[in-house]
């Protein structure tokens, strides 16, 4: 089963007019964002920034108090016909215990939710801008490869919505549930990043699968008008350029198709 994530309405989110990738056309599956009319929606146990949607939930960091109220959330999920009586005793061994000190049994569970969260969330990450240098580099194959720019309401519409990226000096301390609502501790995973990535400008949008993901459910069309353009990248060869071009026009249709030089 496919769940969308949302935050608010489109309406309620500022968002440029145009949002790109940056993508390497020698690599076949970068190939089908133009072929295929797709987009992939990559689990975060891929990407390069070791906390990108991995900020620890910080149990360690919770009162005595707050320890109570997760572990009386933890017994009625887990034992919901325990009398009054059992549950109290349960909760008092485990603080007693001071089993959410515990290092090694955080990162265990730690270890253990994001496994399954990383099979279960998709996120498509995007930029607001066609000329950053460092993003041709890295994901545009130094420059011979190209950057698509959609139309970011169809596509955000089509997807089930966006969000800009936000960053932050220190990543926000985050305790569970119920001390911290579990939407606001996955929305600030998804969209809160350090500053050293601030160039970047990232805009992203996610989806989850309760059930988990394939690679096929991740592979996901759009409609021919979320497309607005194709940046050809300055030091792609005239074979390539052919290449794509007539890619383009046979997988969809007439779109600007534009010379780095002429944008940036």
């Amino acid at each position: 089963m496919e769940v969308t994530i949302n935050h608010g309405t489109l309406d309620d989110i500022e968002f440029p007019e145009i949002v790109y990738k940056y993508r390497d056309w020698n690599n076949d599956w970068n190939k089908k964002f133009i072929t295929e009319k797709e987009v992939y929606m990559a689990s975060p146990n891929q990407f390069e920034d070791k906390l990108d949607c991995k900020i620890p939930v910080s149990y360690e960091m919770m009162t005595k108090n707050q320890a109570e109220q997760f572990y009386d959330r933890l017994s009625r999920l887990a034992q919901p016909n325990l009398s009054r009586q059992q549950r109290r005793k349960e909760i008092r061994n485990r603080i007693n215990a001071k089993e959410y000190k515990n290092e090694l049994k955080n990162e265990q569970y730690q270890k253990f939710y994001f496994d399954q969260y990383f099979q279960r969330i998709g996120i498509l990450s995007l930029t607001a801008e066609p000329c950053l240098d460092e993003m041709w580099k890295k994901y545009a194959n130094d420059h011979k490869g190209f950057c698509v720019g959609y139309n970011s309401r169809i596509l955000f519409e089509h997807l089930g919505g966006g969000a800009k990226v936000e960053y932050f000096d220190e990543i926000p301390i985050l305790l569970p549930d119920p001390i911290m609502n579990r939407e606001e501790i996955r929305y600030k995973q998804v969209y809160f990043k350090e500053r050293k990535w601030e160039f970047e400008q990232e805009y992203r949008t996610q989806k989850f699968w309760f059930d988990g993901a394939t690679i096929d459910d991740r592979n996901i069309k759009i409609p021919k008008e979320a497309f607005n353009t194709v940046i050809l990248g300055k030091d792609m060869t005239a074979e390539d350029k052919l290449d794509i071009t007539n890619a383009i026009r046979e997988n969809i249709g007439e779109i600007k198709i534009i010379e780095h030089k002429n944008v940036c």
